[in-house]
């Protein structure tokens, strides 16, 4: 999240994608993503961008098998993708999609950078999107990561998932952002 920011690429895209609502299998669920990736990817590559993300995977009684992911979209660009993760999604599920599968928020990431009452209200929200999206790690995560009582769940939730539960945009570590 603070990488993400740091390199002026701070994520202001929250997506919730239901795999299993529309069909897809629990073991297919990280497939499912990583097929998703790749096309948002691609949508950006096509426009002169590079996706940054981060997702994880989960399970829940009422939601199954899916994903929480975190994107960031260049501000120029966000009415052209505002569409586009429904559309992925779909031709990825094909005839199986059901209303609802993909729910996706943006999280504004205020433009002038002197506005510090909007970035700490943007810092709070995605804080709280990262808290949520990590209530499945270990809770001694939360302090080392300066997190405490930063979001409406507890730390430590268990839930069965197949493949991979956590991925970041390749080369996260050594991205200078641009």
């Amino acid at each position: 999240m603070q990488h993400a920011e740091r390199i002026g690429h701070p994520f202001n895209r929250f997506l919730t994608i239901t795999w299993e609502r529309s069909g897809i299998d629990p073991r297919d669920n990280a497939r499912a993503t990583g097929r998703f990736i790749k096309m948002a990817s691609e949508w950006m590559r096509a426009r002169g961008c590079r996706l940054r993300w981060a997702w994880v995977q989960e399970s829940s009684d009422g939601f199954r098998a899916h994903v929480h992911m975190l994107l960031h979209v260049p501000p120029d660009l966000e009415p052209l993708f505002s569409p586009m993760p429904t559309r992925w999604v779909r031709r990825i599920v094909g005839a199986g999609y059901v209303s609802r599968t993909t729910r996706s928020q943006m999280v504004p990431y205020p433009l002038n950078a002197g506005d510090t009452a909007s970035l700490d209200a943007y810092r709070t929200e995605i804080g709280g999107k990262v808290h949520y999206m990590l209530k499945a790690a270990p809770a001694a995560l939360e302090a080392r990561l300066g997190m405490v009582g930063a979001g409406p769940k507890d730390w430590g939730k268990h839930c069965r998932v197949f493949g991979k539960r956590l991925a970041i945009w390749q080369g996260w570590r050594t991205d200078p952002g641009g």
